[in-house]
């Protein structure tokens, strides 16, 4: 297992910083699909001594998910960007299927440890999310519908990332409600992505095991890293307190998860692939612009992880 980090910004001051704490692989969210691009970030990695291994995040499928006019043109994007990964030797393509876009959050001031700050989730606050993601959806589909939209999605998508030799990881919904804000969401439990990867069944076909999302239900974490094996083919680690409709993030040490059981569970399973330091607090001196995605509090939770892994070797 390595680790692996998205920085915000992707930058040489970040990229440097992951490299002086042990980063071994970065994530980057999509650039777009303009010529040379991806190419231009992965010779930027490598000259920090890392690799570009992962696109996670920002992927336009709003139209795929909600079955729309424009779905036809984004599955054309996704599959660019696979041939694109595929020619440079990219290896894992995080996506979700969530109708709002991306994970959401009310707040982003919640105090933790210190005066670091955290995003939290209250689902009897009517605010807007405080993330980048996009929102309260303007089309309403049923939860029948967006499995089928998803089976068309990975019927046309799995054999290109077979052929190309990209793993996908279909990350789950955050928060994970079966309906939120008057939407159905379908990727809500670790039964969900096992239907998942049984739609099209390939080594291609995989999800990104969330343990921030799926740790807000009521599952077996570990049963599910067990049961979902060589189909989990990314890892975001983070630590929670409360449940799905309640919730706020917390430091990796500090939370409800005991994130050493799910990286000895990873181990058990024969896991070869990156984990990465998902949300954590904003720090003092950090702006909270990028709520989640700080810098500073990934370099302890780089840390962390690295002590995780080192303790089950």
């Amino acid at each position: 297992m390595r680790i692996s980090m998205m920085l915000t910004p992707m930058c040489d001051k970040n990229l440097e910083l992951a490299a002086q704490v042990g980063v071994e692989e970065i994530v980057t969210m999509f650039p777009g699909v303009q010529n040379g691009v991806l190419k231009s970030i992965k010779q930027q990695v490598e000259s920090y001594g890392m690799k570009l291994t992962h696109v996670e995040r920002k992927i336009p499928h709003d139209q795929i998910v909600h079955g729309l006019s424009g779905s036809d043109d984004q599955i054309t994007t996704f599959i660019e960007l696979i041939k694109e990964m595929g020619s440079l030797g990219l290896e894992v393509l995080c996506y979700n299927w969530m109708p709002s876009e991306d994970w959401c959050r009310t707040s982003k001031n919640i105090p933790q440890r210190g005066g670091s700050l955290s995003t939290g989730f209250n689902s009897s606050d009517n605010q807007l999310t405080v993330t980048d993601a996009e929102g309260r959806p303007n089309s309403k589909t049923s939860a029948h519908k967006l499995w089928e939209n998803l089976d068309r999605f990975l019927n046309e998508i799995i054999p290109v990332a077979e052929q190309e030799g990209v793993k996908m990881a279909l990350h789950p919904d955050d928060p994970p409600l079966d309906i939120f804000w008057q939407q159905d969401q379908i990727i809500t439990n670790i039964n969900a992505l096992k239907k998942v990867v049984n739609l099209v069944p390939s080594h291609a076909n995989g999800i990104c095991f969330c343990t921030g999302s799926l740790g807000l239900t009521r599952d077996n974490l570990v049963n599910g890293i067990l049961e979902l094996g060589n189909s989990i083919h990314f890892v975001h680690l983070r630590n929670i307190k409360g449940n799905a409709s309640h919730f706020h993030e917390t430091w990796h040490d500090d939370g409800q998860i005991n994130l050493s059981s799910i990286v000895r569970a990873l181990r058990d399973i024969g896991y070869q692939g990156t984990i990465r330091p998902d949300h954590v607090p904003t720090m003092i001196g950090e702006s909270n612009e990028n709520p989640g995605y700080e810098m500073q509090g990934r370099l302890f939770a780089a840390g962390y992880i690295r002590g995780l892994l080192d303790a089950i070797s």
